[in-house]
């Protein structure tokens, strides 16, 4: 059995629902089923290349919100919030580069 103690109140459901984690989750979710349909040929656009540079800065955009919202980056010192942003932002273009040379 879990002991709570009196000083911490027990969150309800509808508590867990509004909350800004439950929400990015949501996001991602909807995120991945975007990513999957672009990358599985049911994308809104017919360019393969164009596809996957979106399934790209989508997958660049989950990693950015699961540093700030799971890894507890959002709250971080300026300069390690800093240094997630502006990885997220370089590793993407790099990627994105590399793959617009091949």
């Amino acid at each position: 059995m879990t002991y709570i103690p009196h000083d911490v109140e027990a969150r309800t459901q509808a508590d867990l629902l509004k909350s800004s984690a439950t929400v990015v989750w949501f996001c991602l979710i909807i995120a991945t089923l975007v990513s999957w349909a672009m990358g599985t040929h049911h994308g809104f656009i017919d360019s393969d290349k164009i596809n996957s540079v979106a399934v790209l800065i989508i997958a660049f955009a989950k990693v950015r919100f699961i540093g700030l919202y799971f890894m507890e980056l959002k709250n971080a010192p300026p300069p390690l919030r800093a240094i997630l942003e502006a990885w997220c932002v370089i590793v993407c273009a790099v990627t994105i580069g590399f793959y617009l040379a091949a």
